[in-house]
């Protein structure tokens, strides 16, 4: 059997750790565009979507993100037979860091003091919000999501809200309401604090939209990890200038790179970032994405079934 192996960054551990794993089988160590990743039986990683299309040994794509919709949504379709697995789990401490990091900048007006400093002003910025005693609603409730709402139980939030897909009846104990996504409006409406942390699918495109952010209580801090086309860009702005959205930490944006003349750059009240909330620059994530790689391949030499697959359809 063959393997092909794109994940990035390699380390000689984490050579070690696949190798060990991969016993009595082939490795290829390369980069996504490899044409030899057509004989490979299973690649880890990331592999360019012609490659996945024209590969006759392909049986198992194991990508190193949580999201798939730039695989599933890529110019050559995905190949049916062939299935599909993410690194989802990998990525929870990675970005619910960088929300937590986000959120309070916004709060405290970190942001607006950083552009102060290179000013040289000294000049106080007025009221400022923590996230205790705050109502905290999140926007999906997987491995990000969790991670995100258990940190913020832990810094003292009086309320934590989360929005599921469909109903659960596994509520994790430090979320005090499940809401449906149906019932989406009332969920924000008196939260300080919206966290999007949903993937990118047909179901999200849009869900954002004048309306719902209208719903939101006003000075509310929203902030977005998902995918940028969950929010409407021209209804946040709008809200924004108004005031009713207090501010907003965006890691996603619609389209991407978000472009120079949008009026989103230059909001006092509004951090960007380019799609770093889940970069590979943290060892962490990196060592959680090599081990459930290890952890699928033990099971698919074994001839048991995934814990998880991706759902085509649904996109995630």
């Amino acid at each position: 059997m063959k393997i092909g192996v794109t994940f990035e960054p390699m380390t000689r551990e984490y050579i070690s750790k696949i190798t060990a794993a991969a016993a009595g089988c082939e490795l290829l160590f390369t980069d996504s565009k490899d044409e030899n990743l057509k004989e490979c039986e299973i690649v880890f990683g990331a592999m360019d979507s012609k490659l996945v299309a024209e590969s006759k040994m392909l049986k198992w794509l194991h990508i190193q993100w949580a999201g798939v919709d730039n695989v599933l949504k890529a110019k050559h379709a995905f190949p049916e037979h062939v299935i599909l697995t993410n690194s989802s789990g990998s990525y929870g401490v990675t970005i619910s860091e960088y929300l937590l990091t986000v959120s309070l900048m916004l709060m405290r007006h970190m942001n607006g003091y950083v552009l102060q400093q290179q000013k040289c002003l000294w000049q106080r910025l007025g009221k400022e919000r923590s996230i205790y005693g705050s109502t905290v609603c999140i926007l999906g409730l997987g491995d990000i999501g969790e991670n995100f709402a258990k940190r913020c139980k832990a810094l003292g939030a009086s309320e934590v809200k989360a929005i599921v897909r469909t109903h659960r009846a596994d509520k994790p104990e430090f979320v005090d309401k499940l809401f449906t996504v149906d019932r989406l409006r009332e969920a924000v409406s008196d939260s300080d604090l919206v966290a999007i942390c949903l993937p990118g699918t047909s179901e999200t495109a849009g869900l954002i939209d004048k309306k719902a952010l209208e719903a939101m209580k006003r000075g509310v801090v929203l902030l977005n990890i998902g995918r940028g086309m969950i929010i409407n860009t021209e209804a946040l702005i709008e809200q924004l200038n108004s005031g009713h959205i207090g501010a907003a930490g965006l890691d996603v944006t619609e389209p991407e790179p978000l472009p120079a003349d949008s009026p989103l750059w230059k909001m006092p009240n509004v951090m960007i970032t380019p799609h770093v909330s889940g970069n590979n620059t943290l060892d962490i994530t990196n060592d959680l994405g090599v081990c459930k790689f290890v952890e699928y391949l033990g099971d698919y030499l074994a001839g048991k079934p995934f814990k998880r697959v991706v759902d085509k359809t649904l996109g995630y």
